[in-house]
């Protein structure tokens, strides 16, 4: 299986290639583009976005004839544009899903509405739906998936940013008949007070939104992606936050071995001083395999180090929405009822009748929590932060509970949010 050898098999078969509708022409976004252009039997026919000039930018950049970029709001002319070999901009992020040539959409605004309301479209016009939006997943996961599913479409995180490449790793261990322990992820430095303010100018010279450096910066994208990395392994945090072992590469199995946490599996977890890549620690009783993997310059076991320093993100992303089309796979999807979630702390103090907002602000950051204990203390989830005002005094790094807040009940988050927990108490009570 090559899926760039299959991408050209197809697009001769068909005579034309993979169309793929990209909604946010942001930094991601405008990388997704740009990815598309350059996959032969891939394209991005159409892209979407609350301004229409960024997305003709983004297209302009990549390489399309300016001539032939079309803006439209209508399914028909969309359909038309695309089959005349043109590049459709909109404004309506849910176009793509009256258009019967666009075989997969791919999500990139990081917010929770507009990545609410693209899989629910995608899911009723039946198209496969690709999200960069671990807060989406690991919010609202427990009812888009089986929503995905009914529908006979893939449901999944990107390929290239950590929770995609983690899952690979996590397969390719298990391929090789050893056992996961920990899947992790490296983070250079945490800050966990950081605001758009502090994160300003490396948000500038990076040519990222302040809101993304800092939820970066604060450890809440990262809590968000290990979530997603539990609830589709079903591998757990060993605490809230995790452990977080400050650690080089070479001193990390005995970092972790020294605290414990190789006994603690299956779990997930990240590392300090390490500055980019992901890792899984896998083991094996196997004593043939163990020697070998001696003779292989892999140590003594029984456990084993996997490591990738690089993070491609955009590069590799679109290869979710291909083998989506081409095999039907997801790259990271919920595998069924959540094991962990993400719960809202506060990052300074906060004063009723303050509303809260969504992720990478100055009001709050979000931690990894098992969901037995997030439902236990009533937690907040960090996805749902933004729709939530603040009802009385809460401390800083203090839980933010459901009590501590009024939630405006109207967004589909909400209340999709509201239709998972009821299913889980009802289980719980079955039980």
């Amino acid at each position: 299986m090559n899926v760039f050898t299959d991408l050209l098999r197809r697009q001769g078969k068909l005579g034309r290639p993979l169309n793929v509708a990209v909604v946010g022409a942001g930094f991601l976004g405008g990388g997704l583009v740009h990815a598309l252009s350059r996959i032969q039997g891939m394209r991005p026919a159409l892209v979407a976005n609350r301004t229409p000039e960024r997305a003709e930018s983004v297209l302009r950049a990549a390489g399309a004839d300016p001539a032939r970029i079309v803006r439209c709001d209508d399914p028909d002319a969309a359909e038309r544009a695309i089959a005349a070999g043109q590049w459709v901009v909109t404004r309506d992020v849910e176009l793509f899903a009256g258009v019967p040539s666009i075989d997969a959409v791919m999500e990139a605004t990081g917010t929770m509405q507009v990545g609410t309301d693209v899989a629910l479209a995608g899911f009723r016009a039946r198209k496969h739906v690709i999200e960069a939006n671990p807060e989406v997943q690991v919010t609202l996961g427990a009812c888009l998936k089986p929503l995905a599913d009914e529908a006979g479409v893939v449901y999944s995180d990107i390929d290239g940013d950590q929770p995609g490449i983690i899952m690979n790793l996590h397969g390719y261990c298990r391929g090789l008949g050893l056992e996961p322990v920990v899947a992790g992820n490296c983070k250079g430095v945490m800050k966990r007070y950081a605001t758009p303010s502090t994160q300003a100018a490396f948000a500038a010279a990076a040519g990222i939104s302040p809101w993304i450096a800092t939820a970066a910066a604060d450890g809440t994208k990262l809590n968000l992606e290990m979530a997603l990395v539990a609830n589709a392994t079903g591998m757990r945090p060993a605490r809230t936050g995790m452990a977080g072992v400050e650690t080089g590469l070479e001193a990390l199995l005995e970092s972790f071995s020294r605290h414990g946490l190789l006994e603690a599996g299956p779990i997930v977890e990240y590392t300090l001083g390490i500055p980019s890549g992901v890792f899984v620690i896998a083991r094996s009783g196997d004593p043939h395999l163990r020697k070998e993997l001696r003779y292989l310059k892999m140590g003594d076991g029984p456990e084993y180090l996997f490591y990738r320093p690089y993070v491609l993100c955009a590069f590799e992303a679109p290869l979710t929405a291909a083998e989506a089309v081409l095999y039907g796979t997801a790259t990271a999807a919920p595998a069924g009822d959540p094991v962990a979630d993400v719960a809202t702390f506060a990052k300074r103090d906060l004063r009723a009748g303050e509303p809260l907002e969504g992720i990478g602000g100055a009001k709050h950051y979000g931690l990894i929590m098992a969901v037995e204990a997030l439902r236990e203390e009533n937690a907040l989830p960090v996805g749902l932060a933004e729709y939530a005002t603040v009802a009385r005094d809460v401390l800083r790094d203090g839980l933010i509970r459901y009590d501590d807040v009024v939630l405006d009940e109207a967004p589909i988050a909400v209340r999709l949010r509201r239709e998972v927990e009821e299913c889980f108490r009802a289980r719980s009570h079955a039980r």
